[in-house]
């Protein structure tokens, strides 16, 4: 007896061969003249074949599960490929059918010679109305399979709605009993062995991919057989990864890991059919029918599932750190490159084994053995990167290791990473014995990067000498890793502390640099696209002048952070505009964006010399209009208009001087903050050092950190105790002499760098050395000296009266009236804090009398304060001093 699903089976196939002999019936009324009409409409089928070549995305493992998954039903990761719904219509494709496709790929060797291959697949199709017309996504399993591990690789799929694959068994035999009926010749059916879904395989062979990340458990066996449960589409030399459960994964953890590993891969080594014979084609392994082997161990390249992935199928790299990836990525490229023309010369030297003829190939064994090497070299090459070693110097924070696990997972290799510090012991023999070890763990695992950070210790013992043992230990490891798929990446974080012996160990040496303007513009654009206004993103990239990858990391979370405060502000109730938390991030707004770039410039130490832009207005500077305009014309104009003002032909550097206090610090401090640069101030004693030569270090530092900073101004006060006439210091080191060398070799070069201005101050130009006021260095000097009239001694009282409380009844044209015209910015800044503090004491006066209560009291200053602080007034300018100060201007026009 048929059971009810039976029954519905045969229900359906009795219908479809009704509607089927129907239509045959059909045709044959309306078109008498057609003898068969089944074999008449499959050579109309075969003639309208539609042909689809779909270019091939790879898709990130969770974006993957979220297309896939709401269809309820679990699939195989190295069969299932989404397509739009346009696409499966052409091709007359349900949802969850299997199609036999075509991959090709286009690999452009050393972007000149391209490379084709065709790899025939069966895949499972899955609608998505997300997907493109002209694109297909597939997971980063079934595209490292159908790869390979190539770069440069243009992948392209061929569908074909051919009528062989879509001619089912009871179709055939209708086929031949109405041909039968009709004709008295036997029907040979050409198309014998249709295929509608992969065949099954009798015998699979399977080994256990090795890891750093994890290790082979006891429930191996277990963990295959579970994977299999459900039947999964094979190739041979395919890499498949498999989940592991919750309860299982720390039984693959290795003893000093934390977090347990979350899959393991597995390769197939051989996959057999029913002829018993190995086969290339996919074929399907279906539990209590497919025989499974675990035929041992074996190290290979792996895909990686981490990794984020844009919408056009390529690694999403942050911008800033774009630059340092191609450069690692192109020295893995190049080694590889080099190892495989290696290989082809050798090869053309291989003797035939089956003539053992030692002085030259034979003819006739010549096309087997050449093609056997070929398939050799490829699959090695496939799998390898040869051997390199790269040596990355840049500050802490500065995303080295993110582009190093980029570039790892971009080849298929995994990282090892070890600090340097960890391998130091109490003597140079322990030292050297854990840095071999490292070596060895490396190379017997192979096809990994070896990582050591702060690579600089290993070479200093522990008296901060030269250890030429381990370093020599070191060489001699990396010329082992020569045969061996380990490329050896060390990280530190300056060249000084580098010897000359390590140096010469690296192939490569690459200086990682300061995200400049167009970078950090392009670092807020990915971070902040959805919050940031186009024009509010060149402000934000100057404002963070100097910022590495960890800054903007943290500036990200902060505001992150910040905008969470601001949601659930109201009594814990979070805003109605944010519905989502768990799927959606939070809303950042530019506000918060600039609430987080306040918070981290306040709390970045002004040791480490972090350039920050000062919130000095002009109108906290009252007067000084020429110097000014001289000032702004110097540095503004440049900034605003750099394709009329050329880098080679402008001014390199300002000097302000003048009599002491006339605000040349205040001057430098207001342009830089309406120009929006950076502002670094130098003090001359900040640069002194007692040690030799490392004052002169101190002045290079000061102009790297401003050429990192750019947009950036350096402000040097007191220029002339810094810079005096070389020979006449007095000191018997030489330093000031070595310091004004220093200083000068480094103006020399700000000329030619972009948005990194010089300013200096000092009462006493002559006093400095002469070769600094030579044109492209301090070319343009600029005189500050006290206020000359009734009018700018008004505009400095009103820019210092800006933050006094001022009585109603006060007229400071009045008050400048019974000033002298030998007065300094400071002076006047003295007169106001000293009729401030008068108020002060009159107010404590009627407080202490009981006129007023002490809450009711309020302090304004008055005009009779302004008269007894300019009784108490003495100019710090003498008139003799001003007359020295107008011949210095007079003589250095």
């Amino acid at each position: 007896m048929l059971t009810m699903d039976e029954n519905q089976v045969a229900r359906r196939g009795l219908c479809d061969l009704a509607i089927l002999l129907y239509v045959c019936s059909l045709l044959k009324a309306t078109r008498p003249h057609i003898r068969n009409p089944l074999v008449y409409a499959t050579k109309v089928a075969r003639g309208s074949c539609t042909k689809v070549v779909l270019k091939v995305l790879k898709h990130s493992l969770k974006s993957f599960h979220r297309k896939v998954k709401p269809n309820g039903v679990e699939y195989d990761l190295n069969s299932v490929v989404l397509v739009s719904p346009k696409t499966a219509f052409s091709l007359s494709v349900k949802n969850c059918q299997w199609v036999n496709a075509n991959f090709h790929t286009r690999c452009y060797e050393d972007h000149l010679k391209q490379v084709c291959d065709t790899k025939n697949r069966w895949i499972v199709f899955h609608v998505s109305p997300e997907i493109p017309d002209d694109l297909c996504m597939v997971s980063p399993i079934l595209y490292y399979n159908v790869v390979k591990n190539q770069h440069n690789v243009e992948v392209t799929v061929e569908l074909t709605n051919d009528f062989q694959y879509c001619m089912s068994s009871a179709f055939q035999r209708v086929l031949v009993l109405w041909h039968n009926a009709n004709s008295k010749e036997p029907l040979v059916c050409e198309d014998t062995n249709f295929q509608s879904s992969p065949r099954q395989a009798l015998e699979v062979q399977v080994k256990f991919v090795e890891s750093l990340h994890y290790k082979c458990g006891n429930y191996i066996d277990k963990i295959i057989n579970d994977y299999f449960s459900l039947p999964k589409a094979v190739t041979f030399d395919d890499v498949l990864v498999i989940p592991l459960p919750s309860h299982l994964a720390y039984e693959f953890a290795h003893s000093n890991c934390i977090i347990p590993p979350k899959y393991i891969f597995i390769k197939i080594c051989s996959v057999k059919g029913k002829d018993r014979k190995k086969s290339q084609q996919t074929m399907l392994v279906r539990k209590n029918v497919t025989s499974l082997y675990l035929s041992g161990a074996l190290h290979c390249t792996v895909p990686s599932l981490t990794e984020t992935i844009q919408k056009d199928g390529k690694v999403k790299i942050p911008p800033v750190l774009d630059s340092i990836f191609c450069r690692l990525k192109f020295v893995m490229e190049m080694e590889r490159s080099r190892a495989k023309n290696l290989f082809d010369f050798d090869a053309s030297f291989q003797v035939c084994t089956e003539c053992n003829d030692k002085s030259e190939v034979c003819s006739p064994c010549t096309p087997m053995a050449s093609s056997t090497i070929t398939k050799e070299r490829d699959s090695l090459v496939t799998e390898s990167v040869a051997s390199a070693s790269v040596l990355f110097i840049g500050p802490p924070g500065n995303g080295i290791e993110e582009a190093v696990n980029f570039s790892a997972s971009d080849f298929g290799l995994e990282v090892l990473w070890i600090d340097s510090w960890h391998l130091k012991g109490d003597t140079s023999g322990t030292t050297e014995a854990r840095l071999r070890q490292t070596f060895l763990r490396a190379s017997t695992h192979g096809h990994c990067i070896l990582a050591l950070k702060n690579v600089h210790c290993i070479a200093k013992d522990n008296d901060g000498n030269d250890d030429g043992r381990v370093v020599g230990a070191l060489k001699e490891e990396m010329i082992k890793l020569q045969q061996s798929n380990v490329v050896v990446v060390g990280i530190t974080p300056q060249r000084s502390l580098i010897s000359a012996d390590l140096w010469s160990i690296w192939s490569h040496q690459e200086i990682v640099e300061v995200p400049d303007l167009l970078q950090r513009s392009l670092m807020f654009d990915w971070l902040f696209s959805l919050s940031v206004p186009k024009d509010k993103i060149r402000i934000l990239a100057q404002r963070t002048a100097g910022y590495i990858y960890g800054d903007f990391q943290a500036l990200y979370v902060a505001a992150q952070r910040l905008c969470l405060y601001r949601l659930f502000s109201n009594n814990g109730e979070i805003d109605g505009t944010f519905t989502n938390i768990s799927n959606d991030s939070p809303p950042v707004t530019y506000k918060d964006i600039l609430q987080a770039l306040d918070e981290l410039q306040s709390n970045r130490s002004e040791a480490l010399g972090a350039p920050r832009i000062p919130q000095v207005q002009w109108k906290d500077v009252g007067g000084l209009e020429e110097a000014k305009r001289e000032v702004v014309n110097t540095i503004q104009l440049p900034l605003r208009h750099p394709t009329l003002v050329s880098s080679g032909l402008r001014r390199s550097g300002v000097l302000l001087y003048g009599p002491p206090g006339t605000g040349k610090t205040l001057l430098a401090k207001a342009v830089a903050t309406e120009c929006g640069l950076n502002f670094m101030s130098v003090k001359g004693p900040e640069l002194l050092n007692m040690y030799v030569g490392q004052s002169e270090e101190n002045v290079r530092q000061v102009f790297a950190r401003a050429k990192a900073a750019a947009p950036c101004v350096i402000f040097f006060d007191e220029l002339d105790s810094l810079a005096p006439n070389r020979g006449r210091s007095g000191d018997s080191g030489g330093v000031m002499d070595r310091i004004v060398s220093a200083l000068l070799a480094e103006l020399d070069g700000v000329a030619s760098t972009a948005d990194v201005f010089v300013m200096a101050a000092t009462n006493r130009p002559d006093l400095i050395d002469p070769a600094l006021l030579r044109p492209g260095r301090f070319e343009k000097m600029v005189f500050l000296g006290v206020c000359e009239d009734r009018a700018g001694q008004v505009k400095v009282l009103r820019a210092v009266t800006s933050k006094v409380p001022l009585d109603k009844d006060v007229v400071l044209e009045r008050v400048a009236e019974l000033l002298p015209l030998t007065l300094t910015g400071a002076d006047l800044y003295s007169l106001c804090t000293d009729a401030l503090y008068t108020a002060l004491h009159r107010t404590i006066q009627h407080i202490t009398e009981g006129k007023v209560k002490e809450e009711e009291g309020e302090i304004l200053v008055t005009e009779e304060d302004f008269k007894v602080a300019i009784e108490q007034l003495v100019p710090s300018v003498t008139p003799k001093e001003l007359i020295r100060y107008q011949n210095l201007k007079t003589n250095q026009r």
